[in-house]
C-alpha cells in the first residue's frame, strides 16, 4: 500500500517535470539551439518513453542538426508508436530526404499524404522526395 501511495504521489512531479522539459525544449528550438533541445527533449523522454511527441520533436532537432541517422532513428520509433499519425511519416521522410534514400522518403511522405491529403507541408514534400529522386535516378544513369 505506502508503494502504491508513493507511486500516485511521483505522478503529477512527473508530469510537471515532462511539460517542463517540454517547455524549455520548444524554447531552444524557437533559439535554433536544436542540440539543447534534443537534450530537453531527452530528459522528458527519460521520464515518458511512450510520447511520440517527444521523439518527433528530437527527430526534429536532428534533422536541423545535419544528423539523418539519428533523425530516422527516433523518426521510427515514433512511427511504430503511432503509426496512424502523419506528422511521424513526416519525420521520417524528412530523414530519409536527409539521407539521401529518396526511394524510402517518397513511401513514407506518401504514406503521410494518404492519412493527411489536406496537409500542404507533406504534400510539398512529396513533391521535392518525388523531384530529388527523379534526378538522382537521371544522374545514376548517366
Amino acid at each position: 500500500m505506502a508503494i502504491r501511495i508513493a507511486t500516485l504521489k511521483d505522478k503529477p512531479v512527473n508530469r510537471r517535470k515532462i511539460a517542463e522539459f517540454k517547455s524549455l525544449g520548444l524554447e531552444a528550438v524557437e533559439k535554433k539551439d536544436y542540440l539543447s533541445a534534443a537534450g530537453f527533449y531527452s530528459e522528458a523522454m527519460d521520464l515518458d518513453p511512450d510520447d511520440a511527441t517527444l521523439l518527433s520533436n528530437r527527430s526534429l532537432c536532428w534533422l536541423y542538426l545535419g544528423e539523418g541517422g539519428k533523425a530516422l532513428v527516433d523518426a521510427h520509433k515514433c512511427r511504430k508508436m503511432r503509426p496512424d499519425w502523419p506528422k511521424a511519416c513526416y519525420r521520417q521522410g524528412a530523414a530519409l530526404m536527409l539521407l539521401k534514400d529518396y526511394v524510402s522518403a517518397c513511401e513514407a511522405l506518401f504514406d503521410g499524404f494518404k492519412l493527411d491529403p489536406e496537409d500542404v507541408e507533406i504534400e510539398n514534400a512529396l513533391r521535392e522526395a518525388l523531384e530529388f529522386l527523379k534526378v538522382s535516378q537521371s544522374t545514376s544513369a548517366n
